[in-house]
């Protein structure tokens, strides 16, 4: 017998809704959202998040300077930068998960996010959390319209 889904969250990086489904014993699963909020790290372009941007180093285009005098660790800089934000959002939304579930999702939870961020998401969810999810979605369902988000939880789908 599988464990009922007593919650669906579903997350991006911008954000995340928390629905507590309750049985109704004529329409089957209805959501109702307990949660939702966005991630203040995830809005906005990188660029004007960091003032050094790649490439606006000074270059110098002298004729003995190697590779032409522009600073080659820009890029790797930002990346490191990107990753590291990344790492900020997952943490965010992985806390926030757990004290969505640790309050609402005992029985079991539904989670749904897109590929790129649905491992690193999870991985972060202490064991307690994650060892209630009973299903996994690896799509963006934040944006989708509440009539049309059960369709895509199975655990929610009439037997």
């Amino acid at each position: 017998m599988t464990t009922p889904t007593s919650l669906i969250i579903v997350t991006d990086r911008g954000g995340l809704k928390a629905y507590r489904v309750n049985e109704t014993p004529t329409r089957g699963a209805a959501l109702e959202l307990v949660q939702a909020f966005e991630t203040t790290d995830a809005h906005g372009r990188y660029q004007d998040k960091v003032s050094d941007q790649a490439g606006s180093f000074p270059v110098n285009t002298g004729a003995n300077t190697a590779g032409g005098g522009r600073h080659q660790n820009a890029i790797a800089e930002r990346q490191g930068m990107e990753a590291e934000n990344d790492r900020r959002i997952f943490k965010q939304l992985a806390e926030s998960i757990s004290e969505v579930v640790k309050r609402d999702g005992k029985e079991g939870w539904s989670f749904a996010a897109p590929a790129s961020i649905h491992s690193a998401v999870v991985d972060l969810l202490p064991a307690e959390v994650r060892d209630c999810i009973v299903e996994h979605v690896k799509s963006d369902l934040v944006k989708i319209e509440l009539a049309d988000l059960r369709q895509h939880f199975r655990s929610l789908q009439p037997v």
